[in-house]
């Protein structure tokens, strides 16, 4: 995975995964991190960090080679009907110019908010219906 941030795109929008990130996402409850593979081959990445009970944030990365190809859709909406059910809101903050993410929340049920939030971020919010 950590060759994937040799990826100007991908670097630019999310943080290198250091030691201490593969100790923060594999350590506790306070993050997780899960792994989607398609033949042997990790193909993107699902983190969710846990504030309280409710709340998670969570970040995806797709490999820079797959881009474009829709892997970013069918993994978030994999781990939506699966391991994100634990999470009764998901929120996701999204550059106003990456229009992929964008694409890829509103594909998988996210709702964007109108205004950027006072980061200048996109503000993409996710509440499961699994959970009451």
């Amino acid at each position: 995975m950590r060759s994937w941030f040799e990826d100007a795109e991908l670097s630019r929008r999310l943080s290198f995964p250091t030691d201490e990130w593969f100790v923060y996402v594999t350590a506790g409850d306070a993050a997780r991190c899960w792994m989607a593979l398609a033949a042997g081959q990790t193909v993107a990445e699902v983190q969710v960090d846990r504030e309280g009970l409710e709340r998670g944030y969570i970040d995806l990365a797709v490999r820079p080679d797959l881009r474009g190809q829709r892997i970013g859709a069918a993994v978030l909406s994999a781990f939506l009907s699966g391991p994100g059910q634990a999470y009764p809101i998901l929120e996701g903050r999204i550059e106003p110019d990456n229009a992929a993410s964008l694409a890829c929340c509103r594909r998988c049920g996210f709702m964007l908010l109108p205004e950027p939030d006072t980061d200048g971020f996109i503000q993409a919010i996710y509440r499961s219906t699994q959970i009451s």
